[in-house]
Formats: structure tokens, sequence, C-alpha cells
């Protein structure tokens, strides 16, 4: 007799469901929230889960879920996201399907093929071991935000502790990367199952910090919740003392409960129920028939599922016997039905454990080699292509059959690889080597011998961003090969090595690595090693900043490919090649190598190389100071990037190359959206310190000096203690700048010194420019100060001037930007000197106009206004001042308007009143950002009340009464004022006021 033990109506949880469905509330209304449902096995998380997406499916949600697979040490590669696949292909119509998939749609064929019919399966193509799992997630989280456009979306995984890394890293990558999306994200865990190292412990640490995770930890039943269930089960008020006993032996864990009433409804007594777990579910397979049993035994050693024709196979009986076994098996709610995998699923992860467990070893092998050998002799008893490399290795490892287990492990890796899991493919490769000494025909058996195999067990290392490990496996490749043996093959990984070196920030070793491997390669030749050894050397040379050389091997390894017809290698060496030549002061030269390794990238289907080649082709044409051309072929490097799932990373970077162009332009609106945008994703490393920097910068020059030194601080947390000028000398810059909008010329002097220290001239010029620059302006500013005190301009200030005019004068000068810093730097040169000339800065304001850059031009004319009052021109002044309140007014910068607002106030000038409205607002906004040129000077609001009265001339007694303070108070004021103001008495604060424009109050 059948007996059903689970309970029709759902039990307690009413707050938990409460909080769930909060959450799918917020994600309808694109606000993507994650719930984390733990508690120990059997307590009731999959009964809640079915419960919530039960509600939201009848809310209009699409839900997709996954299950992670235990099978054997490691899970089953990405098992929840292939499930979750599956059922899309199955609800959508294929048209819809297309549409939904986009881009992506052939990459994640790769996991499950009928994705895209014909596409073929894992590895399918020639690229695919090319693939980074980067891409991946790049890919699900596009194909989420395109799903959840259409209708909101659930995405639930459960049995979280069985994850496999790669499907640890994918959750983790859409907690915190999903945005303005319709999508709740859901996971379940065992909490007893978390071991001190569980990779799982981390993430869930990081996930409780998260406001936007819900974080449920489900507990046992009490004993009224008991009750309810066990009447639910039988239909009536069940027995005191059943209740009694089945609440003491379960604990309150409800699929106990199940378990014990389903012992006692068969005719057990209560008060016999074994006081341990594994009994008490082995009891009730012990009253199934002896044929139910050895069935549901050979079914354990499969793993939670198993496909119905492979059960059939691997049991070896009859099929009256074998369906009447599953049928009892069935009704007893021991094995539920499995649509999915047209296979059978133990109704809970620990009845299958308790028989696994109960099995004798010799029984466990004997089946385990089975279920291999079936497979083996017929793939499609697997019922899924994408789980049968990894349930060959398995079963082959568990059987004890170290043979066939090595081979299986191998495949299992390249499977692993070709779907976007390399961390998997790592553990069975290091498996491989585990097992490889103890197979007598091991090279014969895989066709490798342990040079390859640690060779791809580095390269899976490499992939999964296991920097060390990889050259750990590296070193022991080149280890095992013999001195003197192949030296082609010794090249090529070193080659490799290299790469990981270089991945790892030590670009100086990686060139190490790549002159020895050249070394070894003979002389005379272009063979494609040449080629590839060449490629990666001029490379390494460029990051290290030695650009003469890196041209020179770059010029080598693009002969050397074009020989041996190595386009991947040639692609990668013009590339290189065109970058070197454009920062070698040969900028328009280096475009046609740059644009040829572009075409030939894509060409070739080498998206990663067509994007570097974006990168540096967007950043020449920006050296040049070609911003639109710059924008857009970082923006069509950025489409690229999001059709190849590497918008997060590499498309940070175009992100970047994009907005600085548009920076220069004044589209700062733009540059906002853009950055913002981007950073939404939270890239890491030099991608997101790129993003970061550029809001620094704007924000500096906004005057909110405040957000410009956040900025500042997570663009150096992420791009770390690097030297490489391209990020070290704009940072240096940004923080210069902050300090001379602070009023702290000393801060800007030092950062300006730090950054032109040890500066390439050769090739820097682009990145030194704006630094020398700026030092001259300290030095004009601190010049200035002195003057406003009747002092001398101390020798020191004309040291640094001398200092930066001869720096000035071995920069080259590329591009038109460069031309701007040129006349910018002689015009402060002559403010320093207190020789400001009008033509100085009519000729800066003439070189940024040809370079199309409001913020420079707008500086440049403020200064122009400024030294024409100097020599009486008022006309003059009053056109170059309304000009750069007009240019610094439309693009926002806050302290240029202000600064042209105290010098027409200052000088009486008359703008034309369009403009002097104009300025009256921009003063207003400025002022409510707090960009007000007294910020400079760090005076607090009190102070600011006191100066007006200081310039008056009024004494402190005088300033007292007005402001209703002591006369000792207004006293400590005016000293505090006249040490922020770096002068020695009042009649010198007066001149600074009156110079900053302030108005004496009468």
């Amino acid at each position: 007799m059948s007996v059903s033990v689970v309970s029709p109506v759902f039990i307690g949880r009413r707050e938990e469901l409460a909080s769930l469905a909060t959450l799918l509330g917020q994600a309808a209304e694109r606000v993507p929230a994650f719930a984390l449902i733990g508690g120990e096995a059997g307590v009731g998380k999959t009964r809640l889960v079915r419960e919530l997406t039960g509600s939201a499916a009848g809310l209009g949600f699409l839900v997709l879920t996954g299950q992670c697979v235990e099978l054997g040490a490691e899970g089953l590669p990405l098992a929840p996201l292939v499930d979750a696949l599956r059922t899309l292909s199955r609800v959508m119509p294929p048209d819809e399907l297309a549409g939904v998939l986009g881009p992506a749609g052939a990459s994640l064929a790769r996991l499950l093929p009928e994705l895209t019919p014909g596409a073929g399966g894992p590895g399918a193509g020639a690229a695919g071991a090319d693939l980074h799992k980067s891409q991946l997630l790049e890919m699900v989280l596009g194909l989420l935000d395109r799903l959840s456009a259409r209708q909101p979306v659930v995405f639930g995984i459960e049995d979280l502790h069985w994850a496999d890394q790669s499907t640890l890293d994918l959750i983790a990558f859409l907690v915190r990367s999903l945005r303005d999306s319709r999508v709740l994200v859901l996971a379940t865990y065992r909490s007893d199952e978390l071991h001190r190292r569980h990779p799982l412990r981390p993430l869930l640490a990081s996930w409780e910090r998260m406001r936007s995770a819900g974080h449920l930890e489900l507990q046992r039943f009490d004993r009224d919740e008991v009750t309810a269930q066990l009447a639910a089960i039988l239909g009536r008020e069940p027995a005191p003392d059943a209740v009694d006993a089945i609440f003491d032996r379960s604990g309150g864990n409800a699929y106990l409960v199940e378990e014990l009433a389903g012992a006692t409804l068969g005719g057990g007594d209560p008060a016999d129920l074994s006081p341990t777990l594994r009994d008490v579910l082995l009891s009730r397979v012990d009253a199934l028939s002896p044929g139910a049993q050895r069935l549901l035994r050979t079914a354990s050693v499969a793993g939670r599922t198993v496909p119905d024709r492979l059960l059939a196979e691997v049991a070896g009986i009859g099929e009256t016997e074998f369906f009447a076994g599953l049928r009892e098996a069935v009704e007893n709610h021991l094995l539920e039905v499995d649509p999915r995998r047209q296979g059978y699923a133990f109704r809970h992860a620990l009845t299958r454990d308790a028989l696994y467990e109960d099995m004798l070893p010799g029984e466990r092998v004997r089946l385990h080699a089975a279920y291999g050998a079936a497979l083996a002799r017929d793939p499609g008893l697997a019922g899924d292509e994408a789980g049968l490399p990894a349930a060959l290795a398995y079963h082959w490892y568990a059987a004890l059959d170290l043979p066939r287990a090595l081979s299986a492990a191998i495949d299992a890796a390249s499977h692993a690889m070709a779907s976007y899991a390399p961390a998997e493919a790592l553990r069975h490769l290091e498996r491989a080597q585990e097992i490889w000494p103890r197979v007598d025909d091991a090279p014969q058996r895989t066709g490798l011998d342990q040079v390859e195999l640690s060779a791809r067990a580095a390269e899976a290392a490499y992939r999964s961003g296991a920097l060390n490990r990889s050259q750990s496996l590296l070193a022991g490749a080149l280890a095992e090969l013999p001195d003197g043996t192949d030296p082609v093959r010794r090249a090529l990984l070193l080659e490799r090595y290299a790469l990981a070196q270089g991945a790892a920030s030590q670009p100086a070793a990686a060139v190490t690595s790549l002159e020895q491997a050249l070394e070894l390669l003979p002389e005379g030749q272009a063979s494609r090693a040449h080629a590839v050894v060449l490629a990666s050397l001029a490379a390494a040379q460029m990051r290290c900043a030695d650009m003469e050389r890196a041209a020179e091997v770059a010029e080598r390894a693009v002969t050397a490919a074009q020989t041996a017809g190595a386009r991947d290698a040639q692609a990668e060496a013009e590339i290189t090649l065109g970058s070197t030549t454009a920062y070698l002061d040969r900028a328009e030269a280096g475009l046609p190598p740059l644009r040829s390794g572009v075409r030939r990238a894509l060409d070739a289907d080498i998206p990663a190389t067509a994007l570097r080649g974006y990168i540096n082709l967007s950043d020449v044409l920006e050296l040049l100071g070609r911003h639109t051309e710059a924008a857009q072929a970082a923006r069509e490097g950025l489409e690229l990037a999001a059709r190849a799932g590497m918008a997060r990373t590499l498309g940070s970077y175009l992100v970047g190359n994009q907005a600085e162009p548009l920076l220069r332009l004044g589209k700062w609106a733009e540059v906002d959206r853009l950055t913002s945008a981007a950073l939404n994703a939270l890239p890491e490393g030099v991608f997101g310190a790129t993003l970061h920097a550029l809001q620094a910068e704007l924000a500096a020059m906004r005057g909110r000096h405040d957000d410009a030194a956040r900025n500042l601080r997570d663009a150096r947390r992420l791009v770390g203690g690097t030297t490489d000028v391209q990020f070290s000398q704009p940072l240096q810059y940004i923080e210069a700048t902050i300090a001379l909008g602070r009023g702290d010329l000393a801060g800007a002097r030092d950062a300006i010194a730090a950054g032109l220290a040890g500066t390439p001239i050769s090739w820097a010029a682009r990145y030194a420019w704006p630094l020398v620059w700026l030092g001259l302006r300290v030095e004009a500013d601190e010049a200035t100060r002195y003057r406003d005190r009747r002092e001398p301009v101390p020798g020191p200030v004309s040291e640094r001037v001398a200092e930066l005019t001869g720096l000035a004068g071995q920069l080259p000068i590329p591009a038109p930007p460069s031309r701007g810093y040129q006349a910018l730097a002689a015009a402060e040169r002559a403010r320093a000197d207190g020789t400001g000339d009008t033509m100085l800065w009519a000729a800066a304001a003439a070189a940024w106009r040809a370079a199309a850059e409001p913020y420079p031009l707008s500086y440049a004319l403020l200064r122009q206004a400024e030294a024409a009052i100097g020599r009486g021109d008022r006309d003059l002044a009053a056109a170059a001042v309304t000009e750069a309140q007009q240019l610094a007014g439309q693009i926002g910068a806050g302290p240029i308007v202000t600064e042209a607002g105290a010098l027409i106030r200052r000088a009486r000038l008359d703008p034309r009143p369009s403009v002097a409205r104009e300025a009256d607002q921009a003063d207003q906004a400025d002022e409510a950002a707090g960009t007000d040129e007294l910020a400079r000077f760090g005076l607090t609001e009190r102070e600011r009340e006191v100066l007006p009265l200081l310039a008056a001339g009024q004494s402190n007694p005088e300033i007292a009464r007005a402001l209703f303070i002591s006369a000792k108070t207004a006293s400590v004021h005016v000293s505090n004022i006249l040490a922020k103001l770096g002068v020695s008495g009042r009649v010198e604060a007066a001149a600074v006021a009156h110079r900053l424009g302030i108005e004496p109050s009468p």
C-alpha cells in the first residue's frame, strides 16, 4: 500500500513568505533583488521555494530554476544554468528565443546545444578554447536583462552548497551586476554542510552586508506546526502520543516528520521509532519489496537524479520488474518523476545519501563501473550531452578504473574549458596529474605527455584567474621538458609563462621570460613560434614603457607573422606597432597599422585582440586631438564587446576611451551617463580605475572637490601602486587639481612633482603636458600671492618655474592639445614673472579653439581678460571674460564661472545683460555646490561673514557689534583669516579680498 507523506497544505513560514513576496514586488519595479535561503537539510527550503515560485508564476514572472549537482568531489559545471536554459528553450517559441538570446545564442549553445540547433555542442568552433569565463558571465547578465524587459524573472539556484566554482562566480556576478532589471535571484543552501573552508562561506559573509540581499535562515517547526503538518498528512487530527513521539524524534525537521509519519502510517509503533536519522530514512526503504530496494540502491549511485534509460541499463532486470519497482518507489514518495531530465530524482538528497552510504564498498565500485560502461557504450543514455564527460570521469574514478578515469578526466576538462568552466577544468586536470603515474600506458591512452598535461592545467588556471597556480604549473611543465630537447616547444611554454606573469602585474619578469624564449628559437627563421614570441615580447615591452624597443620588435613580429601566415600574431603585432609608433612622436604614422590590426583580428574572429586594437586606436586618435573620431572608434569597440561578452572588462576600458574625448569636447552630461552606467557593473582593476579617474577629473573641474577626492581614492584602490604613466600621471594631475581648487598650493606642487618624477620624455608627452602646465599655474598663483602681500617672490618659486620651463622645452608637440598646453605653459611662466601678456593668453586661447576643448579655452580667456585689465584694455577684458563665463557656464565649470564673475565685479566690467543673467544663475548654482573662490582658502561660514567687514576697514569691536559676537571672538576670526589668506595684516587681507571680487560691507 502506498503511503503519501507529503503535506498538501503549506505549513508555517508566513513571515518568510511575506519577506520573499516583498522582494518579488521589488523586482517587479525594476529593482533587482536577491534572496538567500539557508537551513539544515530537510528543514523545508525547497517547499518554500516552490510556494514562492508558484506565486511568482501567477503574477506573470518567468520562473527559471536549476539545481546544483553533487558529483563526486566537485559539482557538475554550471548545472543550474543549463537547467534554466533548458526550461527557457522549452517554454519559448524558437523565434522569440532567438530574439532574447541575441548575440549570446551561439556561445550559450556550448552549454546546451538545443538552444540553437545546428550550432554544435561544447567546444564547437575554432575559437571555443579562447573564450573566457568572464564572457559567459556577461552573456548571462545580458540574457536576463533582455528577458526581464519582456516580463519579470525569477532565477532560482538550489543546493548552492554543492555548486561548482563557476556557478558560484556566476551568482556572485549577477548579485552585484544586475541593475534596473526585473529579476529576483534566489538561492538555497544547507547551512549544516558548510565546513570552515567551504568556498561558499566568504560569499555568504559578503552577501550579509548587502542591503539588496534578503537572507532567511529557516528554523525547525515547533510542536504546533508539527501537529498541523501531521494533520495535513493524515487528513485528521493526530493522536497526542504520535505527535509527541514524532516531534521528539524529528526535532521539528519537516522532512523527518514526513519520513517518521510514513513509518508510523505504514504500521510502525511511534514508541519504536529509531532515534538515528539514517535508520529513520532507511526504515521506509526497508518496507518496500526487495526489487524496489535494489532499484533504489542502483539509482543512488547515479546521484540525486538518473535518466530512466540509464537506470534500466545498469539495473539489468526485466521491463516488468523494472517498472514495478519504480512505481513502488514513486508511490511511496522516495523517487519523483523528473520530466526535465527524462528520468527520476530522489525526493530528498538525504534519502539518496543514506542509501549510498549503506551499501558495501564493493557493491558501490561494481555499480559505478556498470554506469561507466553503460555510458561509454551508449552516450545517449546520459540524457544530457552537457553532463556526460563529467559523469564518466566521476564513475570511472569511483570504480577505481584509473586508466579509464584518466582519459575521462581529460575529456571532462576539455568540455569544461569549452563550457566557460575553467576552474572545473583545472580540477579535472589536476586529478589527471594525480592518476598519471599509476597508469602505465598514460601517453598512449591520452595522446599527451606530462608536459602537455601540465600546460593544459596551467591554461585552465590562467583562465580561472589562478595566476600563481598557472605560473607554478608552467614552471613544472618546463622542468619536465628535458634540457636541450625541442627548443621550440620550450619557447612557446615560456611565452605562456610570460602571459601569466604579465597578468599578475610582473611586466619586467614577462619581458625576461620572452627574451629567453626568443633565444631558444633558431635565428634567421620566421616560423609561427617566432611570430608569437615576438608579438608577445613587443606587447610586454610596451607595458614596461620601453617604446623604442617595443616598436622595433613589433616590426620584426609583423614580418615573421606575414611569412608564417600567423594571422593572430600579426594582428597583435600590428596593434603594438601602431601604438608604439604613435607614442614615439609619430602619431599619424601609427594609425595605419592599428587599423590593419583591428581588421585582421575581426576577420579572424579574435574579439579580444580586436578589442585591444579598438582601445589603442581610440587612444591614439585622442592623442592626436581627434576627439570625435576617438569617441566613434571606442563606440564601435563597445558594440563588439557587448557581442563578445566583454562589456565589463575590456568594454569598461572602451567606455573610458569614449568618455575622455567627450570630456574634452565639453559634453560632460554624456560623460556622467556613460561612466555611471559602466560603474554600475562594478568593473575591477584597471577597468574600474579608468572610469573612477574620469569621474574624479570631471568633479574637480566642476569644483566638487570632495566628490573628486572620493573618486580618486577609488581609482587608486583599484589600480594599486602602478608605475604605468598612463595611470600614474593622470591620477597625480587629478590630485594636484583637487589640491589647487582647495587652495593647497603645497599639496598641488607635491602631487605634480611626484607625477613628473622619471618622466619618459620621448613618448609620455600626452600625460606630462597637463602636469607641466598645472605646475607653472601653481607657481604663478604662488607668485601672485606674494605680490598681493607686496612681498618679493622667493627664489625657490623662480627656480621651479625655470625647471618646469626647461621640461616644457623638451616635450614633443604631436597634436593640437599639446600645442594648447605649450601655449598655456608660456603664458603661465609670464604670469609667474609678473609680466603677463595678453598676446600670450590670446595665443593659448587660439590653440584651444583649434583643439575644440572648451574647458582650457575658457581658462585661457579668463587669464587673457585678467591680463587685459592690468594693461587697461577694458574692451578686450570684457569680451574675453564674457566668453569665458559663457563657455564655462555651458559645460558646468563652476570655479571658472565664479572667478570670472569675481573679475567682472572687481574691474567693474559691463558684460552684455544676457550674459550677466547667465553669470548670476551660474554663480547661484556654484554657490549651492560650494564651488566659490573662497573655498580654496578653507574659510568657515563665520569667517566668510567677517572678511567683507574686515575689507571695509572695520575694527574688531565694530565687527563684533555687526555680527553680535564678542570682540575676543572677532579677534580670533580675524587672526584665522589672516593666517588662511597667507597675509600679515588687515591691509593685505583687504587687498586679497578686493582681488577676489569680495565687496566690502558698509
